[in-house]
């Protein structure tokens, strides 16, 4: 290849290049008036996941925890859903750019360690915020451990719940579920949290101890004739039978669900065996990761 090749390939190259960063600037520059329009419009749901088993390459030094807690904030509404195993969602959030401190409400999905035993570091932070649980938790001992970490005024902020509550405008509690589908694991403590949003659903459940199908067509009879957008949490299916995963997947594909955001009890390779069936509707959320809803 002569000189005059090379400076001509050169050339190729540095055109290319400005064209890729011309598409970069133009899609970025397309996408961010979308997400400011409809968070200024209350349209959007933004989702950070502030502890989860695995954890992002960035931020650096975030701090990875079998649990979950996940921050969600829609229209001035901030919410925190679960708290974790420890006080590690505090320093993650700090990282990730969320102000713990101007959270309004927490939902706590069951009473089991790695979902509850944050909340006392929530409390000593946040000095305002409602905690929601299932009233069934006052029967569980480790919430009597975790209150016993409170003074009375945190624990008063408590609110207790045996039905289904509307707690602010468009989000919801689920205390009770349709069991069509056998439950491997049954938790009474166990809630699940709606968004409404845009005519469409949002479901959070922290580890769908009643089965996630049970939780699906549930929240589909609850609220009838309206789309579920989302379903976000834990598949509690740590330990099942690969043909038991496989059967959930089909069971899931079968429902119009546009996005399905897995994490925590579902496992690794349990989210493996649902991607092959499921495909790009259903990604996995580690410790850093954000995404939005429309």
């Amino acid at each position: 290849m002569g000189n005059s090749d090379v400076f001509a390939l050169a050339e190729e190259i540095s055109q290319m290049k400005i064209i890729g960063k011309a598409f970069l600037i133009i899609v970025v520059a397309c996408f961010c008036p979308i997400v400011l329009f409809a968070q200024t419009r209350g349209e959007a749901i933004k989702v950070v996941t502030l502890i989860e088993d695995t954890k992002m390459n960035e931020p650096k030094d975030m701090v990875a925890a079998h649990g979950l807690c996940l921050y969600i904030e829609r229209n001035g509404q901030r919410i925190l859903f679960d708290t974790g195993p420890s006080s590690q969602f505090i320093r993650n959030s700090e990282k990730l750019g969320v102000d713990i401190t101007k959270v309004n409400g927490v939902i706590v999905s069951h009473a089991h360690i790695d979902h509850l035993d944050g909340l006392p570091f929530f409390l000593w932070t946040n000095k305002r915020a409602s905690v929601y649980l299932s009233k069934n938790a006052l029967k569980n001992e480790t919430f009597r451990v975790v209150c016993s970490k409170m003074d009375e005024r945190s624990f008063n902020r408590i609110r207790f719940v045996d039905e289904f509550t509307e707690i602010a405008q468009n989000i919801f509690i689920l205390t009770e579920l349709d069991e069509r589908h056998p439950v491997r694991d049954r938790v009474d403590h166990e809630i699940v949290f709606v968004i409404k949003n845009n005519g469409k659903l949002v479901v959070f459940s922290g580890c769908s101890h009643g089965e996630i199908l049970n939780i699906i067509g549930t929240v589909t009879r609850m609220f009838p004739n309206m789309y579920i957008k989302a379903v976000i949490g834990g598949f509690h299916l740590a330990g099942t039978a690969k043909d038991v995963v496989e059967e959930i997947g089909r069971e899931m594909g079968k429902d119009p669900i546009e996005r399905i955001y897995t994490c925590h009890c579902t496992g690794m390779e349990n989210y493996r065996i649902l991607k092959r069936i499921l495909g790009p509707r259903i990604e996995y959320v580690s410790t850093g990761s954000k995404f939005y809803l429309f």
